[in-house]
């Protein structure tokens, strides 16, 4: 990871990119740079994912010290009145580093002052699945590393196509009861569950980019007598079309004024799971989430979320989509839930607790030979000094299983991996007008 110098060639370039933004003629802008910056202390015997371990966590030993997590531009233009467009533009120093863009859609308000409040989006965006993650950037306001479920949203979870939503105030005017409804159509994604499967459930903040290759735990290369003798790197990039079908996820939510917020959605990239191209496999991956949004006595708030799904493909089959002799489904059911309590003190403290609980389990009757469950603890300061500076402290600990390790790479079983996090963000904002 780089230090705090090594920040400077990728923030001119955002900054290059926002002037090129406000060069633009005749509409609103709003551009925001931020920079995500601190210090990590770190335990892992496994490493960290990210650099061809098998840790769960960002961070390990390697990493200690000065660390930038993040440089990101957000810009915003009004195009015409029910017209705009967002673009996300991300600096990361890890895995496949340099920079590119997280998000880039248009968004269309058809009829802003209509009860039915109709909105489109097109491009590649985050499904409205977190809530957690609510901020510029899809940041979150509650911690710096993100619950287990929003980590592999923003690993692998990222549509290509176009979502329409609806928002209606039910009964009479000036109801506290509000109704929202989404559904969309998407390309891309085909390979989402490969991350998940091979390395299981992790907890950090790196967001993939749309061009970004991940790293995969390596491959074992088996001799005749069924002996591992050696390991081959693997990637996989998240976002890929392999099947040329689209998918699909729809969800519906009903709040009740601040203090009720329910959702319950739908997932499915219905990618087949025997489809090869550009050097990857599909993943047939679907999955239900439920989350709630409650405003608690004593100022204090809390979030739930539970998600539920299975991922599969057919391990040995050929690039022209036959079957080899030692072909095999590998289906395997996932699930993770989270719990959060925050309450935010005078205005600009904000304390936080997160508990995740976390597994991937083998479908009944299959080889039961990849297996992770585990459970984690976040405890979360976070200061907002002002509309440019904040910072923030952050204690993590994860206790987890994974019979892989053992089986296929002769490491312990369990693992118990922490980091404390002091992190500081500084942030500038430009507004122009007609």
């Amino acid at each position: 990871m780089a230090t705090l110098l090594k920040l400077a060639a990728p923030s001119l370039a955002l900054a290059a990119l926002a002037g090129g933004a406000l060069a633009a003629d005749g509409d609103r802008h709003q551009v925001r740079i931020e920079v995500d910056a601190g210090h990590v202390a770190a335990h892992s015997d496994m490493g960290s994912w990210l650099d061809d371990g098998l840790g769960k966590l960002r961070y390990s030993e390697d990493d200690g010290g000065l660390n930038a997590g993040r440089v990101f531009l957000e810009y915003r233009g009004r195009i015409a009145p029910t017209l705009s467009t967002t673009i996300v533009a991300d600096y990361v120093d890890d895995a496949s580093a340099g920079l590119g863009l997280t998000e880039a859609y248009l968004e269309w308000r058809p009829i802003p002052a209509s009860n039915n409040q109709h909105k489109v989006r097109a491009g590649a965006f985050y499904p409205p699945l977190s809530l957690e993650n609510t901020e510029t950037g899809w940041h979150s306001p509650f911690s710096y590393s993100y619950s287990a479920i929003d980590t592999w949203l923003g690993e692998e979870i990222r549509p290509i196509g176009v979502e329409w939503s609806m928002r209606r105030r039910l009964g009479f005017a000036g109801s506290p009861h509000e109704l929202r409804v989404f559904a969309a159509g998407f390309y891309g994604n085909d390979p989402a569950g490969t991350l998940l499967w091979w390395r299981g459930w992790s907890m950090h903040d790196r967001q993939s980019r749309l061009n970004d290759e991940l790293p995969l735990t390596p491959l074992p290369i088996w001799n005749f007598q069924g002996v591992i003798v050696g390991y081959r790197e693997q990637y996989v990039e998240p976002f890929q079309e392999i099947d040329h079908e689209p998918g699909a996820y729809a969800g519906i939510e009903w709040r009740y004024a601040r203090r009720v917020l329910l959702q319950l959605a739908r997932y499915d990239n219905r990618a087949d799971p025997n489809a090869f191209a550009a050097g990857y496999w599909g993943w047939h991956t679907a999955f239900t989430q439920v989350g709630v949004q409650l405003s608690l006595p004593w100022e204090l708030g809390l979030l739930a979320q539970w998600l539920d799904g299975e991922t599969y493909w057919i391990a040995g089959s050929r690039p022209d989509g036959t079957l080899s002799p030692v072909a095999a489904l590998v289906e395997d059911g996932f699930e993770s839930k989270y719990l959060m309590l925050s309450r935010a003190v005078r205005g600009n403290h904000r304390f936080s607790v997160r508990y995740d609980d976390f597994e991937i389990a083998r479908k009944e009757g299959l080889p039961a030979i990849v297996s992770d469950e585990g459970h984690a603890w976040t405890f979360a300061y976070r200061y907002e000094r002002s509309a440019r500076l904040s910072a923030g402290l952050e204690w993590l600990r994860m206790e987890s299983r994974r019979d892989l390790w053992r089986d296929f790479y002769a490491a312990p079983a369990s693992a118990t991996e922490w980091q404390l996090r002091l992190q500081m963000s500084y942030r500038v904002g430009m507004n122009t007008a007609p």
